[in-house]
């Protein structure tokens, strides 16, 4: 090896992003009403536009999750951004990316959390339709650019509240899904109300009353079961959405 070569080596050490304290640590996707595939799919597209981002050093997935895996609890639940960055110091990293996949709502969508280890903390978000290919790249991007330097991350800090985008999914769906289920619940009531008076719609049917009694009574029992289902997934995503309004309070 000539002299010149462990120079270079040096230099290209020197210059590397991760040495600049652009080291960054996005942690595998939390998923909610997706299946794991597809978030995985959006962890990889804003794993590529973090990449991209100015002088970003973005730790491999399999570095990171080794990293965890020794951690212990050094990724426990948090209720503030000064925990959090405490969370991105402990790995060793400039920037920590937090990330859940969500598919609620017929939409695919990404929450995005930002800290830094000097203490600032941004949100973003982004949709990305199954439909697109390659468009969860790009809005991955435009949606990172928007918090990634220290002043917006600072500036977004300071007004959190307009991008509280989780917490109103959830409600949304939520509202939703009470508002089937009680749908649904009103509709089972009309049929065991019908059946209990003379059979109903059945009290014609001759002699194929026995099939047309239990088809209904099926089809009532049916609709209970869907309303109950719904009712107990609207509670579920409103409990969500509170635990996660709580968590991003500043």
């Amino acid at each position: 090896m000539t002299p010149v070569a462990p120079l270079m080596l040096l230099l290209l050490r020197v210059t590397s992003p991760c040495d600049t304290g652009t080291r960054v640590v996005l942690v595998p996707f939390e998923r909610l009403a997706l299946p794991s595939a597809d978030a995985r799919e959006l962890e990889e597209a804003t794993r590529r536009a973090v990449a991209a981002m100015p002088d970003a050093c973005l730790e491999s997935r399999e570095d990171t999750l080794a990293r965890l895996r020794g951690s212990g609890d050094a990724l426990a639940a948090c209720g503030d951004a000064e925990c959090r960055s405490a969370q991105a110091s402990a790995l060793g990293a400039s920037k920590l990316v937090r990330g859940v996949a969500l598919g609620v709502g017929g939409k695919r969508s990404v929450a995005l959390t930002v800290t830094d280890a000097r203490g600032t903390e941004a949100r973003a978000q982004f949709e990305a339709p199954a439909t697109a290919p390659g468009e969860a790249d790009a809005r991955a991007k435009k949606a990172l650019e928007q918090v990634w330097s220290p002043r917006t991350t600072a500036r977004a800090t300071r007004e959190p509240q307009g991008s509280r985008m989780l917490p109103k999914v959830l409600w949304g769906a939520g509202g939703a899904a009470l508002l089937a289920g009680v749908g649904f619940g009103l509709a089972s009531r009309s049929t065991e109300s019908k059946l209990s008076k003379n059979g109903g719609e059945c009290a014609t049917a001759g002699e194929s009353f026995a099939a047309c009694f239990s088809s209904q009574l099926r089809k009532g029992r049916n609709q209970a079961r869907t309303s109950n289902v719904l009712l107990g997934v609207g509670a579920l995503l409103g409990a969500g959405g509170a635990v996660s309004f709580i968590w991003e309070l500043p």
